[in-house]
């Protein structure tokens, strides 16, 4: 099974990746950089099918060690260098910048595995992507348990405490004042979860009109990746605005924090986003070696 570090989800790529349910043991140290969304076991494929994405997954890895982890690499230093002195913050502005840095990534990514994703759905029987569908059905209900059915209260509650981790991570500690900025944050934020999951469904709607047409549509691929690389012209205006008031509240949060860093938590993150992009410069982008690492 494909594993990764990652807490952000995802339907579509299940489809290249929950696929894993060949449990090759494929891949590579890092394939959690290739793959940015953590799936689930949704589909079950045979041996064929398996060959096919540990061959095409050989080849995107190639592809995005000598593409896209490189420019992973400046775009972290040059954060770090923006994080360097405490004297001028970062901007709402650069935070902005980094954030469609991401978004361009994304997409190039699913420019990329989109025609191998296509490939495979193609390959697939009615009772597979009947059984994707279910999986997807199951995952739904787990999110809304998570996510939408408990009191606001509990919601918020985890939402900080979800953060103070990452905080954590990223700074090594986090002082009471920096608690009192995640919580106000927190109870800014406008609810989301449910405009999220009724997006997550209707985009699964839209795909599996367009499986319903994988062998028959010529058009079938190009939709596909149209799909999943412009996916946020999907969403209606009322998600995509809370989207938007989120992220600006989310940036406000950010610039509060970076204002509010102690000598010693600035090292401990400019240390970090360092290490980070040594490990992206590191990568080894050799399919032999991955190969020889399954």
């Amino acid at each position: 099974m494909l594993k990764r570090r990652s807490k952000k989800h995802i339907l579509f790529l299940c489809l290249l990746l929950g696929l894993a349910g060949c449990s090759t043991k494929l891949i590579y140290y890092h394939l959690d950089w290739l793959i940015p969304w953590h799936v689930d076991d949704y589909i079950s494929l045979d041996r064929d099918q398996c060959t096919m994405l540990e061959n095409r997954l050989i080849q995107q890895l190639e592809w995005h060690c000598h593409t896209q982890l490189p420019d992973y690499a400046v775009s972290l230093r040059k954060l770090g260098n923006d994080l360097r002195n405490p004297a001028k913050p970062i901007s709402h502005e650069k935070l902005g910048y980094y954030s469609r840095t991401i978004n361009k990534y994304w997409k190039e990514l699913m420019k990329s595995i989109g025609p191998d994703i296509a490939d495979i759905l193609m390959t697939a029987s009615d009772d597979q992507i009947a059984e994707l569908f279910a999986n997807l059905e199951k995952h739904n209900h787990k999110l809304k348990a998570e996510h939408i059915a408990k009191s606001p209260e509990i919601l918020d509650r985890n939402r900080q405490q979800r953060m103070i981790k990452r905080m954590k991570y990223w700074l090594g500690s986090v002082t009471a004042e920096q608690k009192k900025a995640v919580a106000d944050w927190s109870s800014q934020l406008e609810p989301i979860a449910a405009d999220w999951l009724q997006n997550r469904e209707r985009m699964q709607t839209k795909f599996q009109r367009l499986l319903k047409g994988r062998t028959m549509d010529p058009d079938f691929k190009v939709n596909l990746v149209g799909l999943l690389v412009d996916a946020e012209n999907h969403r209606s205006a009322a998600y995509h605005l809370k989207i938007e008031t989120n992220m600006n509240i989310t940036f406000l949060f950010l610039q509060r924090i970076d204002r509010q860093l102690a000598s010693s938590q600035r090292s401990y993150l400019l240390k970090r986003i360092e290490s980070l992009a040594r490990d992206f410069d590191q990568l080894s982008c050799d399919p032999a070696e991955v190969k020889g690492k399954k």
